[in-house]
């Protein structure tokens, strides 16, 4: 079968879009891709990325910080709003509050984080977290 050039192009274009967001090796998928869905996919990044790059908007990440502050949430509800910190920054996350965060260990005990970086507010640069399921 002869073909075209414009179907010889629109077959190297199909066959590049089917491997869009796969690695260099050409199997793993890319990790900042929009395909991530569990958190053993996800990157583990720094909290100052999360605060100052616009390419991680949106994206599934894991984090790695400590309970900054839990107001209100340490004294029953384990949902909410809490504050994730490390020596540099601070981000406020919105969701489950991890075990390991009790009244008596808030920033001493390290946590992972899985999460979406969203914007805090419509149009504003700041951003939160979004906690998901692991």
């Amino acid at each position: 079968m002869r073909t075209t050039p414009l179907v010889s192009v629109l077959l190297a274009a199909a066959w590049a879009g089917a491997c869009a967001g796969r690695g260099a090796a050409g199997g793993a998928p890319n990790p900042l891709g929009a395909g991530v869905l569990r958190a053993s996919q996800a990157p583990i990044v720094g909290l100052p990325d999360i605060l100052t790059s616009d390419t991680l908007a949106g994206k599934r990440v894991r984090v790695l910080g400590w309970c900054a502050a839990a107001p209100g949430l340490l004294s029953g509800r384990r949902s909410g709003a809490w504050v994730l910190g490390t020596p540099d920054a601070t981000i406020e996350v919105r969701g489950l509050v991890p075990s390991d965060c009790a009244p008596g260990s808030l920033g001493q005990t390290l946590v992972l984080v899985f999460a979406q970086i969203v914007p805090a507010a419509p149009g504003r640069p700041e951003r939160l977290l979004l906690r998901l399921p692991e």
